[in-house]
């Protein structure tokens, strides 16, 4: 959901956060959710299902089990509690609102050499097992929309409509994207080709500001994002959700995350050509975490899509509830 932080803030924090001692902030178990929320969002369940291989991957669910399916592919760092932004109005319209973590965020296992294919096929291995037959829907946000379109290029037959998010391109057929990254002060992509070890550390530093100080970590990414994504994280029950969701996504450390962004910022395994599934992109110009160019990139590489964009709106344009109907509203077409 929110990207990584700017080099100058990470660097101050995380000299604060060595001084403040402790290294390891994993959690001992996949935590569950606490009563009070439990009551506030009673349609929520998480499970773990075992693949082939013995691997094991987490996903949630919130809405009316019969409904119809929805799979929404999460933000970074992001978890299943993410699916908890959009319970109200998947009860409201009757969604079966599903989300897979992908492998180290949350409980999903760790898998090294994770590509968006198997994004794919962790999707097909889900329906197979729900015996989820007709063509399902799916919605992705920010790190989110490059598996989403994933599913446009491999499983086409299972998934009939796309929407993405506020997402990124294909960096591959982007030439000039770690550029534009640079110039909205975003340098990951950047550092992670060049000092990986530096990357991954600054990652390690948000991991551990999630669990050990969440406030600051907060205010962090407050002062990261647009003035309309700050109205909107003050509102509650979004700061709670917000801080539940960042911390259950490093419940196995920064590998998963890393891994998960490092994937997005290089040529993908399939061209943006391919994804011929209708496809809805939306992103918000005020946008200072993923820039607008990305959007109208993938708009000129696919042959049926729809640009909607909001000139007033930031990043998390999706938390709210007017924006989560007319995306479902589309979807469910």
């Amino acid at each position: 959901m929110v990207r990584y932080l700017n080099l100058l803030l990470l660097v101050r924090y995380g000299i604060a956060l060595v001084l403040l001692g402790g290294s390891n902030y994993l959690l001992a178990e996949c935590r569950q959710l606490e009563q009070s929320l439990k009551d506030r969002y009673p349609t929520y369940q998480q499970q773990v299902l075992s693949k082939e291989n013995g691997r094991l991957f987490s996903w949630s669910q919130v809405g009316a089990e019969d409904g119809v399916p929805v799979l929404y592919a999460h933000g970074n760092p992001g978890s299943r509690f993410e699916s908890l932004f959009f319970h109200d109005v998947a009860v409201e319209l009757g969604l079966n609102f599903i989300l897979i973590e992908r492998p180290g965020f949350g409980c999903s296992d760790y898998v090294k050499g994770y590509s968006l294919a198997d994004y794919a096929e962790d999707v097909a291995r889900l329906l197979r097992d729900q015996k989820i037959d007709s063509p399902v829907k799916a919605f992705g946000w920010s790190s989110g929309g490059p598996p989403t379109m994933a599913l446009g290029a491999y499983l086409p037959r299972s998934v009939s409509r796309l929407a993405v998010a506020s997402s990124y391109t294909n960096f591959g057929e982007m030439s000039a994207a770690k550029a534009i990254m640079k110039e909205y002060h975003r340098p990951g992509p950047a550092l992670s080709d060049r000092a990986p070890r530096l990357f991954h550390g600054l990652v390690w530093m948000v991991g551990w500001a999630s669990h050990r100080i969440p406030n600051v970590y907060f205010k962090m990414t407050e002062h990261e994002v647009s003035s309309s994504d700050k109205r909107i994280l003050e509102l509650e029950p979004n700061k709670t959700l917000f801080m539940l969701n960042q911390e259950a996504a490093f419940e196995q450390g920064v590998e998963g995350a890393i891994q998960d962004l490092e994937v997005q910022w290089k040529s993908w395994p399939f061209q943006l050509a391919s994804v011929e599934t209708s496809l809805l992109l939306l992103h918000g110009l005020e946008d200072k975490l993923v820039p607008k160019e990305f959007v109208f990139h993938i708009k000129s590489k696919t042959k049926n899509s729809e640009l909607v964009t909001f000139e007033n709106e930031g990043h998390l344009f999706p938390l709210s509830a007017y924006h989560q109907k007319q995306i479902f509203f589309w979807l469910l077409q």
